[in-house]
């Protein structure tokens, strides 16, 4: 649920399961209920709608958000096209955040592991939305399966062992967003080791003279690190610092980051020692 307030708006978003099974008098009933808890406009949000749902919602005086190209708030506004996604296509050919997240989450449990969408969500910190397109991606590429019991869709793993590491690994993407040097700061000790500097521990090639940390994106837009160049350092008192698409504590190891992130990191790596 979304609480939507500002400028003189407000009205609650509640977001309906990819999967819903749709009933207009179901919806009708809910919204009142909804209407009547939080004492404001109430409207549902939807993956995808057809064109003919569209038609029952708006008979019926049921508001509705279908983001990008479907919009009915009898309070607010509308903004309807002829675009309908009842049937959209999922790009697969690389793997968005979030389902390179999903798939290191299945890749690291065990070989009867399955998560349903909401837990799943919870655990990688994403919306419902966001992890349905992430199992879409996964279930194009042939790598993940969806079971639907009851209300609930779990994901699971089409084939086990390594054969689903070899089954992803063509989608598989860089994590890193971008690649600052930094002062070593206190606030560092819980960043896991990443680069050469986690390849130095689980191999025999050395570790490098300037250590390499990894850290989410998100997280490095709170920090206050200030930036070196090293072309002008004397002393190695500053560190490598991957920002990374993804949280690298998800699966993070021993203070290392997980090697199947740490291989996607490295694997166009021109250096002969690190292949």
């Amino acid at each position: 649920m979304y609480h939507i307030h500002g400028d003189g708006i407000e009205f609650v978003v509640v977001e309906l399961p990819d999967h819903f099974d749709f009933r207009i008098r179901q919806l009708e009933r809910q919204i009142e209920l909804y209407k009547g808890h939080f004492k404001t406009n109430v409207a549902f949000s939807l993956e995808h709608i057809s064109r003919y749902q569209r038609e029952v919602l708006i008979g019926n005086g049921v508001p509705f958000v279908c983001i990008p190209d479907q919009i009915y708030l009898p309070f607010l506004g509308m903004l309807l096209t002829n675009r309908f996604h009842d049937n959209a296509s999922v790009d697969a050919d690389r793997l968005s955040p979030t389902a390179q997240a999903l798939f290191l989450l299945l890749a690291y449990g065990s070989e009867s592991d399955r998560y349903s969408k909401t837990r799943a969500a919870k655990i990688l910190g994403v919306t419902n939305t966001t992890m349905t397109r992430a199992s879409k991606q996964l279930n194009a590429a042939d790598v993940t399966l969806e079971e639907t019991e009851g209300t609930k869709t779990y994901i699971r793993k089409a084939v086990q062992g390594a054969d689903f590491f070899e089954a992803g690994k063509p989608y598989l993407i860089d994590p890193i967003q971008r690649i600052a040097y930094v002062r070593e700061a206190d606030d560092m000790w819980d960043l896991p080791e990443a680069g050469e500097t986690a390849l130095s521990v689980l191999s025999m090639l050395n570790p490098p003279a300037v250590k390499t940390r990894a850290i989410w994106k998100n997280d490095m837009k709170s920090k206050d690190y200030i930036m070196v160049d090293p072309k002008f350092e004397t002393a190695d008192d500053y560190i490598r610092l991957e920002e990374w698409k993804y949280s690298p504590k998800l699966f993070a190891r021993d203070g290392k980051v997980d090697p199947i992130s740490l291989y996607c990191a490295l694997r166009d790596d021109p250096d002969e020692r690190i292949q």
